[in-house]
């Protein structure tokens, strides 16, 4: 798993060269701007990404939605984990057409530690499936390829101070997490836009190009 560095507010205590809030030693990079603030709901849905904001052929399926408790933990675990305060998802249809769907969930805890646990168990135990996102995103940050039985899908997950982002990507991969990258990095930049009192500009079609330079 790849990990960045938090300088960190709001209570949570910072770390030089951890991934983890314990403290524990995992790299040496610093993550800008770790989430500290309690956002309010409407901030966490317009992070979420819109029409024309996500990656080229995909669109906004429905509405983006208030998130649930439940849907910040494994699907084999319904309840709500400790710590969670509120959420936002939305669903994506490509060309059209929902035979291929990516998701994104946000997930905002009352502290990084709850984040973090929350996290840990979120990108499950397939460490043979995982690879470290490059760039890192956040304090930690690893995409899983093909999950569980399935053979076409990429998970991102990444923790930034107390908000955890998870996005899904069914079909059409090729085993290619690029744009499961570009989705997640897009995602916590534009949470972020909207803790320092800006609207949330950026996109993951800018993000899958500026990498592809």
């Amino acid at each position: 798993m790849a990990a960045l560095t938090a300088c960190s507010s709001g209570g949570d205590k910072p770390s030089s060269t951890s991934s983890a809030p314990d403290g524990s030693r995992s790299g040496s990079s610093r993550a800008s701007k770790p989430i500290t603030k309690d956002l309010a709901q409407a901030g966490i849905t317009q992070a979420l990404l819109g029409d024309g904001e996500t990656l080229p052929g995909w669109s906004l399926h429905g509405n983006k939605e208030v998130g649930k408790g439940e849907s910040c933990n494994t699907s084999e675990n319904d309840t709500t984990p400790k710590g969670w305060v509120r959420g936002g998802r939305a669903a994506y249809e490509y060309k059209g057409s929902t035979r291929n769907m990516a998701f994104v969930h946000i997930c905002l805890f009352d502290t990084a530690e709850s984040a973090h646990s929350a996290y840990v168990a979120w990108k499950g135990t397939e460490a043979s499936k995982e690879q470290p996102a490059k760039p890192p995103v956040g304090d930690e940050s690893t995409l899983v390829i093909n999950p569980g039985a399935s053979t076409d899908s990429i998970y991102g997950f990444s923790r930034s101070g107390r908000a955890n982002i998870r996005v899904k990507i069914d079909g059409g991969n090729g085993g290619d997490p690029s744009g499961a990258q570009a989705m997640l990095t897009a995602t916590l930049k534009r949470l972020q836009q909207i803790q320092d009192g800006q609207s949330a500009t950026i996109t993951a079609s800018d993000e899958q190009a500026t990498a592809g330079r």
